[in-house]
């Protein structure tokens, strides 16, 4: 993560990642049952005649690991705030930081805006004269409510201290 803040470490770190209750092991475990049962189904249809399935059971095989495949890398997904002294900075990407953002602590806003239409999920930002990041898509709305308030926190304290 690039950084031009000279402290030797954040006061304050925050990392929000998505609820990634597949492992990969299980998904391979998975994907791998899947493709034992297609190919023993197709094979009971092709010895009853049936042989046109099997570009099905290609389709689906194929379309099942492509499902997982999506879902295994949307897991890999991190947004990282750190709050130091003067400078919050936040790094959001799957596996290294993809997008960068830098704001003045005591200038920043954080802001949770609600849905666009009745059932949306609220939108948390943060900003800085309307310009800024919105973080916590993977979260609920009630993970969103207490990130906001832990971020409003760090950023009106005038003195980081650890918790």
């Amino acid at each position: 993560m690039p950084s031009q803040v000279s402290s030797s470490g954040p006061a304050r770190r925050l990392v929000i990642a998505p609820n990634a209750s597949l492992s990969v092991a299980y998904a391979q475990w998975f994907f791998v049952v899947m493709c034992a049962f297609g190919i023993i189904i197709g094979g009971i249809l092709t010895w009853r005649g049936l042989w046109l399935v099997w570009p099905f059971v290609g389709l689906e095989l194929g379309l099942l690991a492509l499902g997982l495949y999506l879902s295994m890398r949307n897991n890999n997904y991190r947004e990282v705030v750190s709050v130091y002294e003067d400078v919050i900075e936040v790094d959001a990407g799957r596996g290294r930081p993809e997008r960068h953002w830098e704001f003045p602590r005591l200038l920043t806003q954080v802001q949770l805006e609600p849905g666009q239409a009745r059932n949306s999920p609220t939108r948390l930002l943060v900003t800085r004269y309307g310009k800024g990041c919105e973080l916590g898509r993977c979260l609920t709305d009630e993970e969103r409510e207490d990130v906001a308030a832990r971020l409003r926190s760090w950023v009106r304290t005038p003195e980081l201290v650890s918790e």
